[in-house]
C-alpha cells in the first residue's frame, strides 16, 4: 500500500498543472506580502493610527485566508478530477490493479496520496499568509489558536478531496471537475450570502439556505470555523471579522458540525472504496 502512495505522489508531480499552480502560489505569496506592506505600513508623511492599522490587519489576513482556501480548493480539484476515471481510459488503471491487493487498499492509497501533497500545499498557503501579516502588522495572535485554525484549515480541502475522488469513480473526468467545483462554488456562494445577510434582519430561508448547503458540502462551514477559531474565538477580535461584509462571519459552526464533517468524509471514502471495488476496468 505504501508503494502506491508513493506512486500517486510521484505522478502528481509529474503533471504540468503542478507545477503550474506552484508557480501562481509563489506570485500570489509575493503580491500578497507587497500589498499588506503597503496597507499597513505608514501612508506617505500622514502615519495611520494604532486602531486603523489593526484593521487593516484583519482585512489582510481574512482576505488573504480566503484566497488561499480558493487556490487550495482548485489545486484539488485540477489534480484529482481525474483519479479513476482518468486513469482507467488512458489504461493505467487496469495495469495496477491487476496488481494482488484489495481495491479498496488501492482506492484508500490513492486517497492518502493526493491528501500529503495537497496538505503541504494547504499548509504552506496559511503558513505564508499568517506569517506575513503577523511579521509585518504584529497583530496579536496566540499560538494555540493559531494551531486549531490551521488544522481546520488542512481539513477543509481534504473534505473536497473525498468528494473529487468518489465523482471520479462515476464521472469522466471533466465531468467530476465541473460538478466539484459547481458544488464547492455554492457552498462558498452561500458563506458570502450568509455574510451580506447578518447586516440586516436576514430572511429565515437564507439560514436554512446555508445549512442545506453547509450539509451538502461543509468546506465553507469548516473554513468559517478556522478563521474564528485563528482571530480569537468569541474574544474582541473575533468581533472584527463580523462587519467584514460578504467575508463576515455571521454564524459559527459548531462542534457538532465538525464532527458532522468527519464521518461526511468518512461516508465519502466508505462509498468510494465500496464503488471502487465493483467498478468494472
Amino acid at each position: 500500500m505504501t508503494m502506491y502512495m508513493t506512486a500517486t505522489l510521484k505522478e502528481l508531480t509529474r503533471k504540468r498543472v503542478f507545477l503550474v499552480t506552484l508557480i501562481l502560489t509563489l506570485i500570489f505569496i509575493v503580491l500578497f506580502a507587497f500589498g499588506v506592506r503597503e496597507l499597513t505600513g505608514p501612508s506617505g508623511l500622514t502615519p495611520i493610527s494604532s486602531a486603523e492599522r489593526l484593521l487593516n490587519s484583519m482585512v489582510m489576513l481574512v482576505l488573504g485566508l480566503f484566497f488561499s482556501q480558493f487556490l487550495a480548493a482548485f489545486f484539488v480539484l485540477f489534480t484529482t478530477m481525474g483519479t479513476v476515471t482518468g486513469e482507467q481510459e488512458s489504461g493505467l488503471l487496469l495495469a495496477v490493479a491487476a496488481r494482488p491487493i484489495p481495491r479498496w487498499k488501492l482506492y484508500l492509497a490513492k486517497w492518502l496520496g493526493h491528501a500529503v501533497w495537497i496538505a503541504a500545499y494547504s499548509a504552506v498557503l496559511f503558513v505564508a499568509v499568517v506569517w506575513t501579516v503577523r511579521s509585518q502588522t504584529g497583530i496579536p495572535l496566540l499560538m494555540d489558536e493559531v494551531l486549531r485554525s490551521f488544522g481546520l484549515f488542512l481539513w477543509m480541502p481534504l473534505l473536497l478531496l473525498s468528494l473529487t475522488m468518489l465523482g471520479s469513480v462515476y464521472l469522466p473526468m471533466l465531468g467530476n471537475g465541473i460538478c466539484s467545483a459547481l458544488l464547492y462554488g455554492f457552498a462558498l456562494f452561500s458563506g458570502l450570502i450568509e455574510g451580506v445577510a447578518s447586516y440586516g434582519d436576514s430572511h429565515p430561508a437564507v439560514g436554512k439556505f446555508v445549512l442545506l448547503t453547509g450539509l451538502i458540502l461543509p468546506t465553507d462551514s469548516v473554513y468559517r470555523r478556522s478563521l474564528y477559531e485563528l482571530v480569537g474565538g468569541g474574544d474582541w477580535a473575533g468581533l472584527a471579522i463580523s462587519d467584514m461584509g460578504p467575508f463576515s462571519i455571521a454564524s459559527v459552526p459548531s462542534n457538532a458540525f465538525l464532527l458532522y464533517s468527519v464521518l461526511y468524509a468518512a461516508v465519502l471514502l466508505l462509498l468510494g472504496c465500496r464503488a471502487f471495488s465493483r467498478k468494472d476496468l
